[in-house]
């Protein structure tokens, strides 16, 4: 561990170091912003502060650290100012040969209750659950959905009253996605039972299969071109910067 932060406070010096930061400047705003966010991850200033002394840390030392690492990305920001544009012509080629990452299946906004299984427990042997489903399948006919989620579901998304939102049917359970069809809007599915257990099912909307078109996918194609491209020239803008010191040591 050491080493590695050695080896990062050497590279950070060697960026900062460099001929193209000279014309590089953080706005005082950006560190205050970034030490706000740091802060804002604890529940009191306190807790915030003990924290920095149990990493060997003071406030002055984390606004050093914070300030060299923005500096840094701002530095490797302008090494791939101009990044080579993305050939229209290109993009086109790749997307119709590679159609499966701009196409989704259908789209289900759901909700659920889950009761699992765990026959090492009594309480939650399979038979024991499977009692429990159909009980609260039972409730669903007189009470909301949501607050019943929320009572009796074992599944994190409780806390959300059942809700999972937006699920892509292929990346469901196989046994609900087959049920999924064949529900109402609004319907609460009978029990269906997956390898965690078993679930009641309600879904409020739906949209079908999509294939992106070209018009639709070329963001995402410049999105991705930008993002290698930088991450290359930012790599052999680094080599060469380490160069003369590899040489050296």
């Amino acid at each position: 561990m050491q080493l590695q932060v050695k080896q990062l406070g050497r590279l950070q010096q060697a960026i900062i170091g460099a001929p193209e930061a000279a014309e590089v400047v953080l706005a005082p705003q950006q560190l205050e912003t970034a030490v706000a966010e740091c802060a804002a991850r604890f529940e009191s200033v306190a807790a915030f502060t003990a924290s920095l002394a149990k990493q060997g840390l003071s406030e002055p030392g984390l606004r050093s650290a914070l300030y060299d690492e923005l500096l840094c990305e701002a530095i490797l920001d302008k090494v791939t100012a101009d990044l080579p544009p993305l050939p229209r012509q290109q993009a086109y080629e790749y997307y119709l040969t590679h159609p499966q990452q701009f196409s989704r299946s259908r789209l289900w906004y759901l909700k659920q209750i889950l009761i699992t299984v765990n026959n090492d427990y009594a309480e939650n042997s399979q038979e024991v659950a499977y009692r429990r489903i159909c009980q609260v399948r039972e409730l669903t006919d007189s009470q909301d959905f949501a607050e019943l989620a929320l009572r009796y579901s074992e599944c994190p998304s409780a806390m959300e009253q059942g809700l999972l939102g937006w699920c892509e049917e292929d990346k469901l359970f196989p046994q609900i996605a087959a049920v999924l069809p064949l529900l109402q809007i609004g319907e609460v599915s009978a029990p269906i039972e997956t390898e965690l257990g078993f679930h009641l099912v309600q879904y409020n909307e739906m949209k079908p299969a999509k294939i992106a078109s070209f018009h639709e996918a070329w963001p995402l194609l410049v999105q991705r071109h930008n993002e290698r491209a930088k991450k290359y020239l930012q790599k052999q803008w680094l080599s060469r910067l380490l160069m003369p010191e590899a040489v050296l040591t």
